[in-house]
């Protein structure tokens, strides 16, 4: 990336009207600096992934060569604000709304994969992650062969 690149906009609550949410007008950017890299960048999440996850994985995705690896995220971005209630419980709320530059939500839907791989049964038992060697695919190129990423992850 060599110029600034936008990857978040938020929407900030009225005080002056509860419930009301409006545009900020600052879009969220990342400004690139010397030296940056430009290569193949692999984001790998899952349904666990959440907050600042997310946040991350939306900025890191603004890169030129970035893909998304893995399942949907849990959607549960932006600040929360806690606060107690009647009978000694807590609880939190969110004063805003994360979603992408063109105005696509994250929040209640999360961070959507470009390549869908959820981990398996069969993975687990026999200790592999395919999330992870799907991302090793991803960077070793699409004829890169199981044995040669099992080469490279000490299976």
């Amino acid at each position: 990336m060599k110029t600034q690149t936008t990857f978040a906009r938020f929407t900030d609550m009225d005080p002056a009207n509860p419930g009301a949410f409006h545009w900020s007008n600052v879009p969220i950017a990342i400004t690139p600096e010397e030296p940056h890299y430009s290569g193949k960048v692999v984001i790998l999440v899952d349904e666990s992934s959440m907050s600042q996850a997310e946040y991350t994985a939306m900025a890191f995705r603004s890169a030129p060569k970035a893909i998304v690896v893995g399942s949907t995220t849990a959607g549960a971005d932006g600040n929360v604000s806690p606060f107690p209630l009647p009978g000694g419980v807590h609880t939190m709320i969110s004063g805003i709304s994360v979603f992408y530059p063109d105005k696509t939500p994250t929040q209640r839907i999360g961070i959507v994969a470009n390549i869908v791989v959820e981990s398996t049964i069969a993975g687990v038992r026999k200790a592999r992650d395919e999330v992870l060697e799907e991302a090793m695919r991803q960077i070793l190129g699409a004829n890169s062969s199981t044995a040669e990423i099992d080469k490279l992850l000490n299976h």
